[in-house]
């Protein structure tokens, strides 16, 4: 969109003035701020990394480093009372804004408008301080006087803790989505003056160091304005207003590092007014960020004022400065800190949502900051189990809020995975993919030991598990770190016995969980991501450049083994078993993966694992478009009994010219399958889905996951369509357009020989005769 009328009918976000005398000019009165909601990109590397901070090991020790980003959970149980919180609360980064942001495309143009939501009614309200005890902690300012009067001193205890005049400036607006009490409505108050606020610093008697400090900022940014030309073309007022709030900013910024370092090297503990002046200080940091971001992305601004946030990374110090290194301090003080980490939980909060209704451009970055702040109200919440769960759906909403408008971003499956105890099928899937995103994150690797570990170090069955669900997760766990010796083989023989009565024991469950482990199963194929893992490279090479069919099948012709040397065939599968150049992870892995996909195909009839064939053949079409990617698996997969499923997927009402084109199978009433939810973001899938495949899809909570009949149709259809895709190799599968069968090659009955002979897990788990013509039915 351009820049140019876009304000009329729009809400007036109102600007302070902080240059001028007590009453504002007619120029201050700026244009109105837009409420829109675009879609922006925020992943990058343009913000500083955040130091890394120590967490809880497994024997509840301060010496362990591992999950630099992630609040990961343990089985650890400890109380709020008991000094220390549990291991799922260790020094997250949480989103680690610090590191990863970036500004993408926030940048071109404004905003469409959105229309303003209403709160849904039966929203839950979680209150467990009360907001007279909230206001007292937080401070208060005065209602009544002028304009001008100030809110806080950036060094004044009284100012920060001690004014009971009128509501708190956090409570300023009617906030939609927050879990805080939000039935009033709260004023817009004024905010300080640079000049005033130097005064009070040297009224209090310290160095006006961080004022001077402040200022010089606000002539670079200054600088940087002119230096980018065309910013005097915007009124001067809003030039000077964004300059006033850039300088105060970073005085209070710099006061919060000094106060928190204080604080940190301080084994003494902290009294009230120190509590309510730590707090109050960054309540006005955050009030600070919040009007530089009103000013600097006004629309009366051009491009280059609204590059400036980005340019100086303020969402990133927003949360490394205004919240993080707070919560960071306020939970190594618990548990005498808890009312004062509730009560800047609530605050922050309400800040976030703010900025979500007001500041559209970083939509994603407050989405996760509001999932990061959600989470660690429930880490805290140990008292009450219902209202940790309440505050645990809540960051679970906004974590898939954020991973649906960044699905290939490692970071939010990361914390998705930390939610999602005490499933641990889930969190394994949910890791795994974190490590198999299209930008993995590393921080992955070390959170992912506090789910192994309780497996691997002491037996294989935990207790209130199921044999199968220990199995499985331990198999990972065996090839994840490289264990693999015997105990390895008989976990797996293990989870390959249990997991045929466990697909008929949980019944339509099954559907879901049966992309979990598929899903589990092709990252240790991908060597769950590691940076010199051979499938991952060969994918990110296939993914560069998109093909045509007929490149894909040319470069099969071209690139692939022939048929007929099957010794070399053989050979490229069993490279990566004793190869000091290929890692063994790739062999074990998908031995392990095929034969989990036979025993599921040799359940004839039975509808529930549609999903995880559907995923397994999409894997499968992602590797053959490729050079050599399938060369490494095509030996172990269970290609006979594929075609034998698909051909009992046929109907009389089947859509066949569906089935036989060349475009994706999409069908207006069931578009969405709830896996492709799941598949999509990982490094195999990007050029498995159109480009605006997923453009106007339903969240969570507005039922895609739910298990209409017709879905299953959506699944025969899909699952058709890849076969027929795969058979066009003519080299594992054929497709006879006439009868509508499936037909495996003789190459593919060679290689299931070669199969017997070198997959050590081939035939464990099956129990049953295929049979050809059986009609599919739920179990």
């Amino acid at each position: 969109m351009s820049d140019g009328n876009v304000t009329a009918g729009r809400e007036t976000l109102p600007l302070r003035r902080r240059d001028s005398g007590d009453k504002p000019s007619a120029a201050a009165q700026l244009p109105p701020r837009p409420m829109g909601s675009p879609e922006a990109g925020l992943e990058g590397n343009s913000s500083p990394r955040r130091s890394r901070m120590p967490v809880l090991s497994d024997d509840e020790s301060m010496t362990s480093n591992r999950a630099q980003h992630s609040a990961t959970l343990s089985l650890s149980t400890a109380r709020v009372g008991s000094g220390e919180l549990p291991e799922e609360f260790a020094s997250d980064a949480v989103s680690d804004q610090a590191t990863e942001y970036a500004p993408s495309n926030h940048l071109q143009g404004l905003r469409q408008p959105r229309k303003p939501q209403r709160p849904r009614s039966g929203t839950t309200r979680s209150r467990p301080v009360s907001r007279a005890a909230a206001d007292n902690w937080t401070g208060k300012a005065s209602a009544g006087g002028s304009e001008s009067r100030l809110r806080y001193s950036v060094n004044s205890t009284d100012e920060l803790a001690s004014n009971d005049d009128g509501p708190s400036r956090p409570q300023q607006q009617f906030l939609r989505s927050s879990p805080v009490s939000n039935d009033e409505r709260f004023p817009l108050t004024p905010s300080a003056r640079q000049n005033t606020i130097g005064s009070l610093s040297r009224t209090s008697g310290e160095s006006t160091e961080g004022s001077n400090y402040g200022q010089e900022s606000a002539g670079r940014l200054s600088k940087d304005q002119r230096s980018a030309g065309g910013v005097f073309a915007v009124d001067g007022d809003l030039i000077n207003e964004i300059r006033g709030i850039y300088a105060g900013l970073v005085m209070v910024e710099t006061k919060c590092m000094e106060y928190i370092k204080e604080r940190s090297d301080s084994k003494t503990e902290l009294s009230k007014q120190q509590w309510q002046k730590l707090i109050g200080i960054h309540r006005t940091l955050l009030q600070e960020h919040h009007d530089f971001f009103l000013a600097s992305q006004h629309p009366a601004g051009n491009p280059v004022l609204k590059r400036l946030a980005a340019k100086h990374a303020m969402p990133a110090r927003l949360w490394r400065y205004g919240i993080h290194a707070l919560l960071e301090l306020l939970r190594h003080r618990l548990p005498a800190s808890l009312e004062y980490m509730l009560t800047f939980i609530y605050m922050a909060y309400s800040i976030m949502t703010l900025l979500l209704e007001s500041v559209p451009s970083y939509e994603e970055t407050w989405i996760e900051c509001l999932g990061d702040l959600s989470r660690y109200r429930m880490a805290v919440e140990e008292a009450d189990f219902r209202e940790r769960e309440v505050w645990a759906g809540i960051a679970r909403y906004w974590y898939n809020k954020a991973a649906d408008k960044n699905p290939g971003v490692g970071r939010v499956q990361h914390h998705l995975a930390v939610l999602a105890r005490p499933d641990i099928v889930q969190q394994l899937f949910y890791y795994t993919k974190s490590l198999v995103c299209v930008h993995s994150f590393a921080g992955t690797r070390e959170s992912i030991f506090l789910l192994f570990n309780p497996l691997l170090k002491a037996s294989r069955t935990v207790r209130r598990l199921p044999d199968i669900v220990t199995a499985f997760v331990a198999a990972h766990g065996y090839i994840f770190t490289g264990d693999l010796a015997s105990l390895f083989m008989s976990t797996c023989d293990d989870f390959l016995s249990f997991l045929e009565q466990y697909i008929g024991r949980i019944g339509p469950a099954f559907k879901m969980q049966g992309v979990y482990i598929a899903s589990c199963n092709f990252a240790a194929v991908l060597e769950y991501g590691a940076p010199k893992a051979l499938l991952p490279a060969e994918l990110s090479t296939s993914n560069a450049q998109p093909r045509s069919m007929d490149d894909i099948y040319f470069a099969s012709h071209r690139y692939w083994t022939p048929i007929g040397d099957l010794k070399t065939v053989e050979a490229d599968f069993l490279a990566s078993k004793d190869s000091e150049t290929i890692s063994p992870l790739v062999f074990w892995g998908s031995c392990l993966t095929f034969q989990t996909l036979s025993v599921m195909l040799d359940q004839i009839g039975n509808k529930n694992i549609l999903p995880s064939l559907h995923a397994s053949l999409a894997f499968l079409w992602c590797l053959a478009q490729t050079r050599n990617g399938i060369r490494h698996v095509e030996v172990v997969v269970p290609w006979k009994q594929t075609a034998a499923f698909l051909n009992t997927l046929t109907r009389n009402f089947t859509n066949f010219t569906l089935i036989d084109g060349a475009e994706f199978p999409d069908s207006d009433d069931e578009r969405w399958l709830p896996e492709d939810f799941l598949i999509r973001g990982q490094i195999w899938s990007q050029h498995l889905y159109p480009a605006s495949f997923f453009d106007g899809a339903p969240t969570a909570e507005e039922g895609r996951n739910i298990e209409p009949p017709s879905r299953d149709l959506a699944r025969m259809h899909r699952c058709l369509w890849l076969g027929v895709r795969l058979a066009m190799f003519n080299r594992w599968l054929t497709y006879d357009a006439t009868s509508r069968k499936f037909s495996a090659t003789e190459f593919a009955s060679k290689l299931d020989k070669s199969a017997q002979q070198h997959n050590p897990f081939y035939g464990k788990g099956l129990q049953k005769i295929l049979g050809n013509d059986v009609e599919m039915n739920d179990t």
